[in-house]
């Protein structure tokens, strides 16, 4: 699922995907579009410095949701469902999240990845991208930083956890003894007798993975200062 899907599970509340859960009173999410990820300061975790004819970008995206949009949307959930708000459980949706790419842009909607990075593996998924620019790929960084969409943008790779399921294995052989003789060094021998039979395993199988899908964020979405 895209920023732009419609499945019928997932609807959008409050700019957030939200679906309910297996158990009653909950529900699951997960965010439309990445973002920039905040510092302790509340700042966007966003620099661009230009030392002479170098020019140094570094950024970190997140893939979640903020916890006053949460509490909002609990409070909305618990009013849909008629249930007192401390009932409510919302659950980041189960997926892997193995990394982000940094894209660059034509302008047009074709981009191409100028870099890679491992997410957190955690809500919500920081990755840090920092990348020394050549003359061109500055002047669309500076670009995006103008409000024009198409020249920056990150993406996220996500793929849903697959589905626990209960599996039996069973395997068959045919009843067969198997003797071990061993001497000792006084001649005694000792005997090991054992017989194998049919076993069955119960087992947890993960089962496959879901599809992946991309989520996407212009840069010119992120809500930076234009430069």
């Amino acid at each position: 699922m895209s920023a732009d899907d419609s499945n019928t599970s997932y609807e959008d509340i409050l700019g957030v995907w939200v679906a309910p859960a297996d158990e009653a009173a909950c529900w699951h999410y997960r965010a439309r579009t990445p973002g920039l990820a905040s510092g302790v300061d509340g700042r966007p975790q966003f620099t661009l410095v230009s030392v002479g004819s170098v020019v140094m970008l570094a950024l970190t995206s997140a893939w979640g949701v903020s916890a006053a949009t949460l509490d909002a949307i609990r409070v909305e959930l618990a009013a849909r469902a008629q249930l007192p708000l401390e009932r409510v459980t919302l659950r980041q949706a189960p997926v892997t999240v193995d990394g982000a790419s940094l894209m660059l842009g034509d302008g047009q909607g074709a981009y191409v990845a100028l870099a890679h990075s491992k997410s957190s593996g955690v809500p919500p998924y920081h990755a840090a991208f920092n990348v020394m620019l050549d003359g061109e790929q500055a002047a669309k960084v500076r670009k995006a930083l103008q409000g024009e969409h198409g020249w920056m943008a990150v993406r996220y790779a996500v793929t849903d956890a697959a589905p626990m399921r209960r599996s039996a294995s069973t395997y068959r052989s045919e009843s067969v003894e198997v003797d071990l003789s061993l001497r000792s060094h006084q001649g005694e021998e000792a005997v090991s007798a054992g017989r194998y039979r049919q076993s069955r395993v119960d087992s947890d199988d993960p089962g496959e993975a879901g599809e992946t899908q991309q989520y996407t964020a212009d840069a010119a979405d992120w809500g930076l200062p234009r430069s």
